[in-house]
Parts: C-alpha cells; structure tokens; sequence
C-alpha cells in the first residue's frame, strides 16, 4: 500500500465578526464559556487533547462553507488562543455527514489528527480514504495542506483513529470493509512498517473501536467482533509491535468481552485508557442480557488483571446502567468508572460511580456511589477524569429540549464528595450541549470542550475546571498528579466517545 501526500486548492477563510462573550483566556462565569468558534453553520464532534505546557489542542468538523471541514486550534494553560480566531483549517471536505475520527499528541507535542478524506486530486478514483495530518504548535502544517493519504483502495473505509507512539512515529487504524487495518508513519509521514498491517476476521467483520499508544513503540487497537446482522457483538483488542506491526497478544486476538449470552450496543464503540505500563483500561456496556457497565484491565502481556469478561460496576438487578467513562489511577492501579444508572422501564436517570481495586473488587459498595438520584431530569454525556486519590465527573442534565446545562462533581477515594456544594456549574446557558470533551491539564486542572447550540447553531465552547471546583485561573505548571509528571501530555489523553 502507498501513501501520497496531496494539496487541497484552499487557502483559510475570514472569519466572521464574533459575539461578544469572553474570548481569549479561561471563563469563571459557567453563564459564558470560553468560545472556541462560532461561525455560521455547524461545528460538531468536538475533541480534546493536553499539550506539556498545560494548554490543549482542540478539533472539530465545521460546516460552514458546505462540507464537514477539519479544524484545530491551541490553547495555553491560560485558555489563550495561541493561534487565529477561528482555528486553523486541515482538511477542506465535501462531506454532508460525519463519522468519527482520531485526535492525538506525539512525543514532540505536535497534534495529530486523522479523518475520511473526499478532498484533493490525488484521492484514489474519487474514492473515500484515510487520511492522517501532523500540526505543529505553532500552526504549522507538518504534512501540508490536507496531509498525508494513509489508503489507496476502492474499499470501503471508516472511523480511523491516531496514535503518537512513544518512539516518536504515529499509528493509524481504521475499519476497511470486514477488516480492521493498520499502519505506521515516521515523524515526516512516511510508512514506517512498510505495508499496513491487516487484522480480518475467520467469519463476520471487525471494526475498529479505539487506539492507544503503549510502551516502547507500540499500539494497542480495539475492535469490534460482529458475527453479521442480528448477532452478538464483542469486544477484542491487539497489540502491535513497533518495528513490523507484528501481533503481540495471541494470534486470535485477546478477548476482552465475548460473553456467547451478551453483546455491545449496536452502535456502541467504546474507547479506553493506555495503563502507562504497556496495557490498557476498558470500560463498556452490555445490550443483552441487560444494559449493564462494566470494566476490565489489559496488562503489557494480553492477561487479564480482572476475571474474565469483567466487573461487572453494579450487582443491583432492579436498575439498569449505560454509557460508562473511566478514569485511570496509574499510581495505585485503581479504576474510577461513572455511568448514566436507569430504572427497569429507563424513563428515570441518574449518577453513579464505583471505584475498583487492582484485582477488579467493588469498593464502594456492591451498587455503587449514587452522585445523582434517580429521576426524571435525563442524565447523559458522563465523562470521568483521574484526580488525586479520587475523581472529577462531568455530565449533561436535560433540563427541556434544547437546554441541557453541565454539571461537574469530585470524590475522593473513599466515595465521599469534596466540594460544597457538591455539584460544580460548567455551563448553565439554555442551550442544547452535545459531545461533551474532557482531558486533564498537567497545569492541575481539567478542560472541556463540547458542541452548543448557542443562538440557534452549533459553536464550540470551552471551560476549565480547578481541583476546588471553581472555574478560571491558568493553575500550576509543574504540579504532579496521579503519578504523572507534568509534561507527559499523552497519560491525560481525552476520553471521547
């Protein structure tokens, strides 16, 4: 397989006159967010990454001139917008819809970003491909416009994810028709492993789920194990070897969730956590035999930390549980995982969390720490960040259609609440807010991007959050968290669906 390197026939566009909410360094007022952009049109799928300095880099498609464009923009540990309002254009597609894609940091604190690429002269007979882009922290275009053409094929390609490997080379996966396929660039875009590498089923399909880096130069992908329409779907995961692609865990792949009476959402690809020690931390949720959360632990060798299939996060059986996000305790290998908790005709909704030992035992409680009761406001987009011995939690509450505020919390490692009042305000316009972003600065505080429909669109907006749940302020380059010193930005990667 060969990579091309394409231009797109585009120069950046004028950005048009901005509202005057505050821009330009972090908001301590959650009534007004720090505005990433807001041109006319969508700007959806938001993501968000740590760089060494404190900062973030920020993504997201943008649908303002016709075609879901690629754009990105830095932030310092100030919330300063280190380049032009507005970001700076990757890719400039024709897409009418999106899927997902993959945002990253590299051992240099470039961001890298990979997506579905329709745009430039040299894709291949008009056909959708991968592509991957490399941006310094100065704006600057590493690859160039449009980056590098990771696929050649008449095949079709989707959902690709990007990893900066600890080599200092990048790593791209994505599904390719009933396969899961892979590939590595060096520092300048170049194949690195020389062909990709191809992971395809014995029967049914694969498609990726998510992509970390490990250690010593290697990734670990997750996908997806569907026997083809109605069937079960699973969970399974491999490692890859640095120099060659080669699979490190069994040729059959490791099986992180293949119950025969169970199965993923339909829809559902969940992501995960690299450990800091060559494995990885999973966290999903089951459709049958019930919508139930759990989460297990992948060590450097492709062994199991937890028992087989995972823990199950509750053992209450009155009440169902989805969409869980996990956060990792490097230093005392202790997972934190929250979740949306439903009752048994899931009408009613709330806030729960559990933390687990290092051999996978519940221990707050067997059901859990409830944040939030169960009841009628509708809880959703629930992302969990490590914090110290504990954990901060984010979330949308539904107020009505098209107002849905979002709330933080943090508990220590006991379960107990650490802010009075317990519940913090990120944002409270009347809004609608989707695909909520969270990533953990090594400046000591957490950030948030997500997608507002401010005025009626879909504006990017920002807002950090400090340890005493307050909002604001630039925090404290230097600060150790977790284990992590400041300046490994890849161990804050965001956790986004």
């Amino acid at each position: 397989m060969s990579i091309m390197r394409h231009g797109v026939l585009c120069s950046l566009l004028l950005t048009l006159p901005l509202a005057a909410a505050a821009r330009g360094q972090w908001s301590n007022d959650p009534a007004s967010n720090l505005v990433i952009v807001d041109r006319s049109g969508e700007q959806v799928q938001t993501k968000v990454v740590p760089t060494a300095d404190g900062g973030c880099y920020i993504s997201w498609f943008d649908n303002s001139t016709g075609g879901y464009d690629v754009y990105l923009q830095r932030l310092s540990a100030a919330g300063v917008e280190q380049w032009a309002t507005g970001g700076v254009l990757v890719a400039d597609r024709g897409f009418s819809s999106t899927q997902d894609y993959g945002l990253a940091v590299d051992t240099a604190g470039n961001a890298l970003l990979t997506f579905r690429d329709d745009s430039g002269a040299n894709i291949e007979g008009g056909n959708t491909q991968i592509t991957a882009a490399k941006v310094a922290a100065d704006g600057t275009l590493l690859w160039g416009m449009g980056g590098v053409q990771v696929t050649a094929t008449s095949d079709f390609v989707a959902a690709p994810k990007i990893a900066g490997t600890s080599d200092g080379n990048v790593v791209v996966a994505w599904t390719q028709n009933a396969d899961v396929v892979a590939h590595k660039l060096d520092a300048d875009g170049v194949p690195f492993w020389g062909s990709a590498v191809t992971l395809a089923p014995s029967s049914g399909s694969f498609s990726a789920s998510d992509l970390q880096a490990a250690d010593d130069g290697t990734a670990i992908v997750s996908f997806i194990q569907s026997p083809g329409g109605a069937g079960a779907r699973h969970l399974w995961a491999q490692k890859l070897a640095a120099a060659d692609g080669a699979s490190l865990w069994p040729a059959a792949h490791v099986k992180v969730y293949d119950d025969p009476s169970g199965s993923l959402q339909f829809g559902n690809f969940p992501t995960f956590l690299h450990d800091g020690a060559g494995g990885g931390v999973f966290a999903w949720y089951t459709s049958s035999p019930s919508l139930q959360c759990r989460a297990q632990r992948i060590l450097a060798d492709g062994s199991e930390a937890f028992a087989h299939n995972g823990v199950e996060a509750s053992t209450d059986g009155s009440r169902l549980r989805v969409n869980p996000s996990v956060a990792w305790s490097a230093s005392s290998e202790e997972i934190f995982l929250f979740w949306t908790e439903l009752n048994s005709q899931q009408s009613q909704f709330g806030l729960y969390g559990q933390k687990l030992d290092a051999v996978g035992a519940r221990q707050w409680s067997a059901s859990g720490k409830e944040l939030l009761p169960v009841a009628s406001v509708e809880i959703s987009q629930v992302r969990a960040l490590p914090w110290h011995d504990g954990a901060v939690v984010a979330w949308a509450e539904t107020v009505a259609f098209g107002n849905q505020p979002l709330h933080a919390s943090r508990v220590d490692g006991a379960g107990d609440f650490l802010w009075k009042p317990t519940i913090a305000d990120l944002a409270t316009s009347a809004t609608s807010t989707s695909r909520l972003a969270a990533a953990s600065s090594v400046a000591g505080f957490a950030i948030f991007a997500w997608s507002d429909g401010v005025a009626g669109g879909d504006d990017v907006l920002a807002q950090n959050l400090q340890p005493d749940g307050t909002l604001g302020g630039a925090g404290n380059i230097g600060l150790f968290v977790d284990g992590f010193e400041s300046g490994d930005a890849a161990a804050w990667s965001s956790s986004v669906p």
